[in-house]
């Protein structure tokens, strides 16, 4: 991945119309007197070194409570959030949150016009720079366009009055998933860490995020019109269907489902791990037609792995994965590549797997 050493680079455009790494690992921000990164495996180690900080506490509680949390968890402290997220970025956290400074103060927007701005400056200064950081994590993940920032609220009818505008503050952020529970911040913390735990590390491709288990999370006391409108916003909470607590959707704000942009996270995480192996581990990929096999094998046994743990979708008809490679020949590339020994006629396309969130059923009673 990027800024990290590698003599791999992959590069994923995605169209819309149609383990190498541990991808379940959490990194949780917290403002401090200097940059640093530690890691830890379990929540006694984390309370042993951060008893005073209640809300980080939380969300270590919430993420090492489920059965299958990834195995680090990061605490990333910074003096500037996307600094240390550029300079930490290489540890292998795949989601990462920001304690807010001061998490009772509202998301508040300010108007667009210059006059507005100005005459709301002085209010909203505190209100804003409280979560000035957890924006700015959101928008330096973005930047990637992989990985995940995760933010979340208490489920209360207050903040769900104010979602859109929360929303806002993000915009349509491709990489921000938002979850509201609980009744209280320290609640949502812990969901926060709840969720990336129960869900996170799942085989990726295998699972949705919607109507998964969180535990320790309890289901809000919403009407479904309130919780219409969190959706509305691509916010996503905890609820109870048919008996069984669940999360309520699987989106990011951006309106991407959060398991299909995992799922490409792992085929580039993947890709870059297996096709470096392939060039360390070989005395030489000879630049012919039996070096780029070579290549072209691995990446194909990358996107067969990818279909069997279900994030790429099944050719009913080959029952094979709908997915193509293509390699351009040693005469086909051009001479300074050659010489340069930098290969680029490898592409690659799949078709996401997808999945069913809803179902309509039609019937019909003969009397």
């Amino acid at each position: 991945m990027s800024n990290i050493l590698s003599d791999i680079t992959v590069k994923l455009n995605i169209e819309t119309p149609s383990i190498p790494v541990n991808m379940g690992n959490l990194a949780i921000f917290v403002k401090g007197a200097k940059q640093n990164v530690e890691t830890f495996g379990s929540y006694e180690d984390l309370q042993n070194a951060y008893g005073s900080n209640e809300l980080l506490k939380q969300v270590a509680n919430g993420y090492f409570s489920q059965d299958d949390h990834g195995n680090k968890l990061f605490v990333v402290t910074y003096t500037d959030v996307a600094t240390a997220a550029s300079a930490y970025y290489p540890e292998g956290w795949e989601f990462a949150t920001v304690i807010p400074t001061d998490p009772t103060a509202p998301v508040t927007i300010l108007p667009s016009s210059e006059e507005g701005k100005e005459n709301a400056q002085a209010s909203a200064t505190d209100t804003t720079n409280a979560w000035a950081d957890v924006v700015a994590l959101s928008n330096f993940i973005d930047g990637k366009n992989e990985r995940f920032a995760v933010v979340g609220m208490a489920a209360t009818p207050e903040n769900v009055e104010d979602a859109a505008e929360f929303k806002k503050k993000f915009g349509n952020s491709p990489r921000t998933i938002a979850f509201f529970s609980g009744a209280t911040q320290a609640e949502a913390e812990y969901g926060i860490g709840g969720l990336i735990g129960a869900v996170g590390n799942e085989t990726v491709g295998s699972v949705t995020w919607k109507f998964r288990r969180v535990g320790g999370v309890k289901p809000v006391d919403l009407t479904v019109t309130q919780i219409e409108k969190l959706h509305e916003s691509n916010i996503f909470t905890y609820v109870t269907k048919a008996g069984l607590d669940q999360t309520s959707e699987g989106k990011t704000l951006g309106g991407e489902f959060v398991d299909a942009l995992h799922g490409d996270d792992w085929v580039k995480a993947s890709l870059e791990t297996r096709l470096q192996q392939l060039l360390s581990n070989a005395k030489k990929i000879t630049y012919d037609d039996a070096g780029i096999a070579q290549i072209d094998a691995t990446v194909t046994a990358v996107l067969t792995d990818a279909t069997n743990n279900g994030i790429i979708s099944i050719n009913p008809e080959t029952n094979a994965g709908q997915f193509t490679v293509k390699t351009a020949s040693r005469a086909q590339s051009s001479n300074e590549d050659i010489a340069q020994r930098n290969y680029n006629g490898l592409q690659f396309s799949y078709t996401r797997s997808g999945a069913i969130h809803t179902v309509k059923v039609n019937g019909q009673i003969n009397i």
